[in-house]
C-alpha cells in the first residue's frame, strides 16, 4: 500500500468584505488541497507489513483563472513547486493490512496578475494518515509478498491535517491553511487478470474547520468537498505500468465572513501516469500529469506534473 501525494491546489477567490466595495482576487494556497484530492492509478497497492517505506514527491502545479470567468480580474496565474516526504509504516491489523503514515513538505508559490506579483514559501501543514484494509489485502511479510497473487481489495483511509504549516494572517497567499482538515477515503481496486491490469475507484470527502485569521481577523470557512476518481492501468513488461483516468470534484465552496465566494468545484480532471520499478536500488519512479477538463465559471484551471520516488526505508 502506498500513500498518495495530495497535490497543492489554489483557489482564486472574489473577496467581499464588509464596508469594502472593491472585490479582490486572492490566491489561497495550501499543501493539502482545498479544491480537490489528487488520486492516481494504483495509489493503494499492498506492501509488506512490518516494514517502513519512504516516498519523495516533487510537484509543479500551474493555476490560471479563465478569461471568461466571473472574476473581476481574470488572467491571473499561480505556479507552485513543492517537495514532500512521506514515511509509511505497514503492520498487521488482525490478519489484514494496516498502516500509518506521516507527511511533511516545503512549498514555493509565485503568482502574477493585474495586481502585480506575489511570492511566498514555507512549510505545508503536516498530516497523519491511517490505513485499514476492509477485504482482500492480507497482511503479508516481505518473504511472502513476491509469491502472493494479487486480488481485488477495498480499503479505508483517514488523513488529518494539523494547522502547523507556515502562515501569515496578513498575506493573501500561504503554504499553511491555519485550520484543521479531515479526509476520509474509500478505495475499491479490481484486477481481472491477477495484477496485470487494475481498475481503481476512489470516493472521499474533505471537511474543514474555520480559519479565523484570514487576511487579518476575517473568517474563512469552506463547505465539504466530495471527490470521486476512476483509473485504469496496465502492466508494460514486468516492472512498468501506464495508467489513465479522471477525477470529479463537487462542492468545497468558500465563504469570507459568511459571504459566499461562488467558487465551488464541479468539474472533471483527466490524468495519466507512468511508473517504472528498479529492483537493484529497490525504488520505483512514477511520473504523473493532470489537467483540468471542465470547470464552472470563475473556477480555476489547473495542471500538475509530478515525480515520485518510493522504496523501502530499511
Amino acid at each position: 500500500m502506498t500513500l498518495p501525494f495530495f497535490a497543492p491546489r489554489k483557489i482564486w477567490m472574489t473577496l467581499q468584505l464588509p464596508k469594502t466595495s472593491l472585490s479582490v482576487v486572492v490566491a489561497f494556497a495550501t499543501f493539502f488541497p482545498v479544491t480537490t484530492m489528487a488520486q492516481a492509478a494504483r495509489d493503494y497497492l499492498n506492501t509488506p507489513v512490518n516494514a517502513a517505506t519512504l516516498q519523495l514527491y516533487f510537484t509543479k502545479t500551474n493555476t490560471e483563472t479563465a478569461t471568461e470567468s466571473d472574476s473581476p480580474l481574470p488572467n491571473n496565474e499561480v505556479v507552485g513547486r513543492s517537495g514532500v516526504a512521506v514515511i509509511l509504516w505497514s503492520f498487521p491489523l488482525g490478519n489484514r493490512y494496516g498502516g500509518v503514515a506521516l507527511t511533511g513538505g516545503y512549498i514555493t508559490v509565485k503568482g502574477t496578475g493585474p495586481l502585480g506579483k506575489i511570492e511566498t514559501s514555507g512549510f505545508s501543514d503536516p498530516a497523519i494518515t491511517f490505513h485499514a484494509n476492509i477485504f482482500g489485502a492480507p497482511a503479508l511479510r516481505r518473504d511472502q509478498y513476491a509469491q502472493a497473487i494479487p486480488q481485488n481489495y477495498m480499503s479505508f483511509h483517514l488523513t488529518v491535517n494539523a494547522p502547523l504549516g507556515s502562515y501569515d494572517r496578513n498575506s493573501p497567499v500561504n503554504t499553511g491553511a491555519n485550520r484543521w482538515a479531515f479526509n476520509p477515503l474509500v478505495n475499491l481496486d479490481i484486477t481481472p487478470d491477477k495484477g496485470v491490469s487494475w481498475i481503481d475507484l476512489y470516493a472521499g470527502g474533505r471537511f474543514f474547520t474555520n480559519n479565523n485569521e484570514f487576511l487579518g481577523n476575517n473568517q474563512l470557512s469552506q463547505n465539504p468537498l466530495g471527490t470521486f476518481s476512476a483509473f485504469y492501468s496496465h502492466n508494460i513488461g514486468k516492472r512498468m505500468f501506464a495508467g489513465i483516468g479522471a477525477s470529479y470534484d463537487n462542492g468545497g465552496g468558500t465563504f469570507v465572513n459568511h459571504v459566499s465566494q461562488h467558487n465551488a468545484a464541479n468539474g472533471f480532471r483527466p490524468g495519466v501516469s507512468f511508473s517504472r520499478a528498479r529492483t537493484i536500488w529497490k525504488y520505483r519512479l512514477t511520473l504523473r500529469y493532470e489537467l483540468t477538463g471542465t470547470t464552472p465559471r470563475a473556477a480555476p484551471t489547473n495542471s500538475l506534473f509530478q515525480i515520485n520516488l518510493s522504496g523501502p526505508l530499511f
